[in-house]
């Protein structure tokens, strides 16, 4: 058993094929996928809907639509202004629920294959790639335009391609590939964040990792700003806006109402697609910039796998930790309302408790940094440092 445990430890390296088959670097990764998937899955869930007004307004009708997270009514919209060419069954169009995500998660990942190829292929062929794909374009274009065009000559008579008559304008022709395109750019609104980060995690790209992270960013902070009372007074799109109420808690104790449970899922999602994701490229950049004799040195292997398991387990700690502290912050003000109405037994308190301005966003934000206050002030009176080290020391004796 000794030998084949030295065989094991001889044989386990710090080269980068051999790092992306640890289990490690693989929980990670998964991690990391998963937190995208279920990210998207939530952004649709809150984001994607139109407002009941602007659906009532319409009638349902498939010829209109509003900007939102959701890939099927604009792409229905498309099909009833001229059809698709890319299958139904693709584009999760006449689906319900998780399948309409399905099939295009599918092209999503034989995407990311393609590119994975595609970057492992030599110069000369990627070149070969591009010149290809602009070849086929372009006959896309220029063939049909041109065989419409003689045939049509020989029917009417010579004529030029661009005319009044309808029959006899072929300058359709050439903007053929730009229903493709459309429906590549109205599938991509939601898609192109988890292509970019499937990407960024097995591509082992930060770049892309980020710009996932920050096109989710944009979608909320445009959200927000259509949905904003003066500007929806002005502007209506038809989206559906979030409530300005947060709401009692109702959740973990009464800590969180839905709605708050809802957005901090989100972000809790995001900051672990975007941690988990970094940390299995950080860790192999480490490896990768070790001189060639450390690699195989079991000193630095044991170094490195001591390193990853202890990330892993503090990733969770913080992401649970973020979680928690962040719900408390959100339900500070009753906290310390509910303090002030024990110490001084008014109606202060009660009052105070049952205004709208605290129910609100803004009113939570408030509360977000009055918790922010409190702990910076705590600083005076607990030694975090001390507590950290006696966390920490736990820690080790709990893995040892």
């Amino acid at each position: 058993m000794e030998i084949k445990k030295k065989d094991a430890e001889t044989m386990e390296t710090l080269h980068i094929p051999a790092l992306r088959r640890k289990w490690q670097i693989l929980v990670l990764q998964i991690i990391s996928t998963g937190s995208l998937l279920l990210l998207l899955k939530r952004m649709s869930d809150i984001y994607g809907p139109c407002s009941d007004q602007f659906i009532m307004d319409n009638n349902n009708n498939e010829n209109v639509w509003c900007p939102s997270y959701e890939h099927t009514r604009g792409l229905m919209w498309l099909d009833n202004r001229g059809g698709l060419l890319i299958p139904d069954f693709l584009l999760g169009i006449n689906q319900t629920g998780l399948m309409t995500l399905l099939a295009p998660l599918v092209m999503c990942v034989i995407a990311v294959v393609a590119i994975d190829r595609y970057w492992a292929a030599p110069y000369d062929f990627q070149t070969k790639i591009k010149q290809g794909v602009a070849i086929f374009f372009a006959a896309w274009a220029i063939i049909p335009f041109i065989g419409s065009w003689i045939i049509a000559t020989f029917s009417n008579g010579f004529h030029l391609p661009w005319n009044s008559e309808e029959s006899l304008n072929h300058m359709g022709e050439l903007f053929s590939p730009m229903g493709l395109i459309a429906e590549l750019i109205f599938l991509g609104v939601v898609f192109a964040p988890v292509l970019a980060g499937l990407v960024g995690i097995w591509g082992l790209s930060k770049r892309a990792i980020t710009w996932a992270l920050g096109y989710y960013i944009v979608v909320i902070a445009f959200h927000s700003i259509l949905t904003f009372e003066p500007i929806l007074s002005e502007v209506d799109v038809g989206l559906n806006a979030l409530p300005t109420q947060i709401g009692e808690g109702t959740m973990f104790g009464g800590l969180v109402s839905e709605l708050a449970w809802s957005l901090l899922g989100v972000a809790l999602l995001m900051l672990l697609f975007l941690e988990s994701g970094t940390a299995a490229i950080g860790h192999m950049e480490y490896a990768a910039s070790l001189p060639e004799e450390s690699k195989r040195d079991s000193e630095f292997i044991k170094q490195f796998n001591n390193v990853v398991n202890s990330h892993l387990m503090q990733m969770g700690v913080i992401i649970a930790l973020v979680g928690i502290t962040t719900a408390l912050a959100l339900a500070f003000d009753d906290l310390m309302i509910s303090i002030v109405g024990i110490l001084e037994g008014t109606q202060w308190s009660g009052q105070v408790k049952e205004s709208l301005e605290l129910q609100m966003t803004y009113g939570k934000v408030i509360s977000a940094g009055l918790f922010i206050i409190a702990i910076a002030g705590m600083r005076f009176l607990v030694p975090w440092q001390t507590v950290s080290g006696y966390i920490e020391s736990g820690i080790s004796r709990i893995r040892s």
